[in-house]
Order: structure tokens, then C-alpha cells, then sequence
């Protein structure tokens, strides 16, 4: 079995012109220790049962829904996109939000506008791309580092994106966009951007992403999640 899959993994690697030097063959096994030593900055699968089982010891997890047509992505850019509350940052308002609505959020809000939000399941992940971006940063090609990210979120700008921005500066990370869709679908503005993936809390942005021919993942974190099982059409949140 080993053989085989050196064979396939190193055959593949080679075809697609990738320097990877580490892999992992587990045989089956679960790969959560391995993935540890690793130093992992996110996990993906297909499968919600082994996302949920990676999240518990603290590895960054998300379940990757691929869609049958999928929209042309550049060839020269990557492109990621990512939500906010339940994915970069922790779920504590999005909870004010669906225990007392959005009048309470929106003061919430702006009373902690100077305090800077916990960090959320893929934090990690977004300083793994900054720490890449600013490389080029050094050596004055800011604008020609080939990848790009976004921040696709449903808070409005002017009512609670300031806590965002400034939460994000506090990190030390920058976004090369943010959209606040102020509870729009997302799906049109992804159509747009034309992301190569796409990470959110929530199964009907996944949903409407996919839709629009987006590779898009589910993040299993947080309030929208406690109680869901990560199938995709069988979510019933819409914030």
C-alpha cells in the first residue's frame, strides 16, 4: 500500500510541477497527531465527521464542498476569501446577535467599537498568507505578490464594520479587500470576486456559494454550529 501511494503521490507532485517535500501517509489512521507535529495551519475533507473530530484538539478544520461547474479563477492570482464573525474572528457577537437581535448588536457593537475581537478557528491561516504577502512587502513588490485576500462579511460598514477594521490592524494583519454586504447574499459578490476558496460558519453562505461555482468550505465553529450536523441543503441559519 505504501508503494502505491508514494507512487500516485509522487507521480501526482510531479505532473502538477509542486515542490512538496513533506507528506503524510497515516494508512487509514487518524491524522490528528501528525498534523500537529506538522504545524498545520488548516485541515481540509470532504468528510464533516472528520472536520468535527479535527477541530476538537484546536487544528484549524473545514469541510470543502466542490461545485459541479465551476467558475473560471485566475491563473496568476490566489484568491481567498473568508467571513468574518464564526471564521477570522470568535462568535461572541454574532451570540449577542442571535440571543437578543439586532438592535442589541448594534449597540454591542458599538460600545466595544475599541476593543478588539477574540480570534476565530482560521486567524491562523490569514497570518500564514500575511506573513507571505509581506515578503514582498520588503522588497517594495507589495503589489505584485500573487495572492489576494478578502473579507466577504454580512455586517454593514458604517453600523458595525469599524470594530472589524480595527480589530484586524490590532492583529498586525491586512486584507487587500473587505466587503461589508450589510445582510445581502453573498453569493453575487463571490460571483464577482472569483475566489479560488471561499470559508464560512455558516451552510447557506457555503450553499450560495457553491451555487455560483465557488469551491466554498464550511467552518464548524461557534453558535451557528452547535447544533448542526455540516450537510450541505440541511442548514436552516441565514445570518
Amino acid at each position: 500500500m505504501t508503494q502505491v501511494q508514494v507512487r500516485q503521490g509522487g507521480g501526482s507532485t510531479n505532473f502538477a510541477e509542486l515542490f512538496i517535500e513533506r507528506f503524510c501517509m497515516t494508512g487509514g489512521n487518524s491524522p490528528v497527531g501528525f498534523l500537529k507535529a506538522y504545524h498545520t495551519n488548516l485541515y481540509l475533507s470532504s468528510d464533516p465527521g472528520k472536520v468535527h473530530a479535527l477541530n476538537e484538539p484546536g487544528i484549524a478544520a473545514a469541510t470543502m464542498f466542490t461545485p459541479e461547474k465551476m467558475t473560471e479563477v485566475s491563473e496568476t492570482q490566489l484568491r481567498v476569501a473568508f467571513d468574518g464573525d464564526g471564521v477570522l474572528f470568535s462568535d461572541e457577537s454574532e451570540r449577542v446577535f442571535k440571543a437578543h437581535g439586532l438592535d442589541k448588536f448594534l449597540e454591542h457593537e458599538k460600545a466595544h467599537k475599541n476593543e478588539p475581537m477574540n480570534h476565530g478557528p482560521l486567524k491562523g491561516f490569514l497570518e500564514a498568507f500575511g506573513k507571505l504577502q509581506k515578503k514582498f512587502d520588503g522588497k517594495g513588490q507589495r503589489m505584485d505578490c500573487p495572492i489576494r485576500t478578502y473579507l466577504v462579511t454580512a455586517r454593514g460598514a458604517a453600523s458595525s464594520g469599524i470594530r472589524v477594521l480595527k480589530t484586524l490592524s490590532s492583529w498586525g494583519l491586512e486584507i487587500d479587500k473587505a466587503l461589508f454586504l450589510a445582510g445581502t447574499p453573498k453569493g453575487p459578490m463571490l460571483e464577482k470576486i472569483r475566489p479560488h476558496i471561499f470559508f464560512d460558519d455558516q451552510m447557506i453562505h457555503v450553499k450560495g456559494a457553491a451555487e455560483m461555482g465557488t469551491v466554498a468550505c464550511h467552518v464548524p465553529y461557534g453558535k451557528a454550529n452547535e447544533s448542526k450536523k455540516g450537510v450541505m441543503g440541511k442548514e436552516t441559519s441565514s445570518d
